[in-house]
């Protein structure tokens, strides 16, 4: 009964934040509700949406992945530089535009997915906790995002053919959008409906008891973060699409903001208790404080700080206080 409370909650309370965050915005910044600034909102918001989707079974581990804004640089220079490669022949041949575009985003998300199973299989193998076998990996792509791109790099006119799916849109929403709320559903049902999703719950819960119930545990984490590794990438490849060009800091932002907007849509850093659905909710909760600072014309450099600030007020609203159990895996 308790956590059917506390999950209702978690719903009515994001709601309110959104509708509170409306009100303010508006009153601010008439502009801030007209069509044109929806219709930006809504598309910036599928690669935070596609991120965070990947990020909320890791939290419901009672894990961390902190690494994800290294990574989604490193995987927006390397879809750029893999691109890049195919320059010469699609001008030769316009054609091969198809096979260049499926070559740099298959290589980007295999790559990102490798990522992911190392992280896992350090941190189940060694017992590392994963917020250090994370920040190790942070360092890590950090360092190979500006060894692939040490620079901003604008994709060429020629190769504009391979993102142009980027801008297909079905009335209010984009293709984008749409294929972030396609990942949220099958997130959703993996979550919900499988025996891999009841196991992600019950490891987060209590992972002895969950070890004792003979579930494979280990694999099951590894296959956690080799998923989020692979939702990363694919925000990357947004990104790169939605600019025309990619940079080796084009993530740094984005570690704060999923984390933020997973937190936001319930989910407990403890581990054991949140829905992926809720997570659409604090994926936009965090889109409408971008937006709004941005379009009232709020300092860049204070939106770190109101997303810290939006962490620690979530996990003051969100922990169990009467949990013994609290530990960082």
């Amino acid at each position: 009964m308790k956590a059917i409370q506390r999950k209702y909650f978690n719903t009515y309370f994001s709601i309110a934040v959104m509708v509170l965050l409306i009100a303010i915005f508006t009153m601010i910044e008439p502009r801030f509700l007209n069509a044109a600034n929806i219709n930006s909102l809504l598309s910036d918001t599928a690669p935070l949406m596609i991120m965070a989707a990947g990020m909320t079974p890791v939290l419901l581990l009672g894990s961390i992945d902190l690494s994800i804004g290294a990574l989604c640089s490193a995987a927006n220079v390397l879809v750029i530089t893999i691109l890049l490669r195919f320059l010469e022949t699609v001008e030769a041949n316009p054609g091969m535009v198809v096979v260049a575009a499926i070559v740099a985003f298959l290589l980007t998300l295999i790559a990102a997915i490798v990522s992911g199973i190392l992280l896992g299989l350090i941190h189940v193998k060694t017992k590392a906790p994963s917020f250090i076998a994370s920040l190790a990996f942070m360092s890590i792509w950090a360092s190979a995002a500006l060894l692939i791109q040490n620079a901003s790099v604008f994709l060429p006119q020629p190769l504009w053919a391979t993102i142009n799916w980027y801008n297909i849109s079905f009335g209010p929403l984009g293709l984008p959008l749409l294929i972030a709320f396609i990942v949220i559903v099958v997130y959703y049902i993996l979550l919900t409906r499988t025996s891999f999703g009841r196991g992600v719950y019950a490891i987060g819960g209590n992972e002895r008891t969950a070890r004792l119930a003979g579930l494979p545990v280990d694999r099951i984490k590894i296959t956690v973060f080799a998923m989020n590794g692979f939702c990363t990438a694919l925000g990357a490849i947004f990104l790169m699409a939605k600019a025309r060009s990619a940079a080796p800091t084009a993530g740094e932002a984005f570690t704060l903001m999923v984390i933020s907007a997973v937190v936001l849509g319930g989910t407990s850093l403890v581990g054991g208790a949140g829905s992926v659905l809720n997570t659409i909710l604090g994926v936009f909760i965090v889109a409408m404080i971008q937006n709004g600072m941005n379009i009232v014309g709020v300092n860049v450099f204070w939106q770190s700080i109101v997303y810290g600030a939006i962490i620690l007020i979530a996990i003051a609203i969100n922990t169990d206080r009467s949990s013994r159990s609290f530990v960082v895996k």
